[in-house]
């Protein structure tokens, strides 16, 4: 259930209504962006239809604490950090943006609404373009799946101004890449397409948009940014690598 949050500077805030009954969001088609040698394929199968939802997952980053290595394919319950979170996003249609794309996270997240298109009739884009709502997941949160129902089912309830219902871990920190967002203000404030994003925070991003803010769980914000937190989350699944 979301819960209303005092406003922080920089940000308008709503709250999507109270109550609500959190159902699993329609499932579609996995398809797989562009994503290191080191990560699992996505199932191949069929388009979302028009109104849907997509997942962006950035698996991009330094990994400058993580003590060597990329931290999103550091093994992890049989697959890889980025794995395990893709893996829980069950048939919803996924977009894994690696470092390739360059730049900060912002312009990682336009390079994959990029790869998706947008609505105009366009034969060479990716169908799940035509998605209304854009689920933008850091790779490197692997147990952040089970908050996507609630957060998209807060956008689908909020009124239609409000742009994007964002996860809010129990110590009151934002997560602009555990949130959902309607695609075309995020598109908007991204400027895709443009240099506009290059190297720009999500914050910055996200101050434009009218936003609602939804509690999330503190295994679901659970980042893998070192070695202690990647020992973390294999306590979390009880198992090793």
């Amino acid at each position: 259930m979301t819960a209303l949050h005092a406003p922080r500077p920089g940000f308008t805030r709503t709250a999507a209504p109270a109550g609500l009954r959190v159902p699993r969001p329609e499932q579609r088609a996995a398809t797989l962006g562009d994503v290191s040698a080191d990560q699992p394929a996505a199932p191949a199968a069929g388009p979302a239809e028009p109104g849907g939802v997509v997942c962006v997952v950035l698996a991009g980053g330094t990994s400058r604490r993580f003590g060597g290595g990329d931290k999103t394919a550091a093994p992890l319950g049989g697959t890889t950090v980025t794995g395990t979170l893709v893996a829980s996003l069950g048939a919803l249609p996924v977009v894994v943006v690696g470092p390739e794309a360059g730049g900060g996270p912002a312009s990682a997240l336009a390079a994959g609404l990029a790869r998706l298109g947008g609505p105009a009739r366009d034969t060479n884009r990716d169908p799940a373009g035509d998605a209304d709502v854009v689920v933008a997941l850091a790779g490197d949160l692997p147990f952040a799946g089970t908050a996507v129902p609630r957060l998209v089912a807060a956008l689908r309830a909020a009124p239609d101004d409000v742009d994007a219902a964002l996860g809010v871990e129990p110590g009151g920190r934002l997560q602009f890449l555990l949130a959902a967002y309607r695609a075309a203000p995020l598109r908007a404030a991204l400027g895709t397409g443009t240099d506009r994003s290059t190297d720009r925070s999500m914050r910055s991003v996200v101050a434009g948009l009218r936003v609602a803010e939804v509690p999330v769980t503190a295994a679901e914000a659970l980042d893998v940014d070192t070695a202690g937190d990647l020992a973390r989350a294999r306590e979390q699944l009880g198992s090793g690598p």
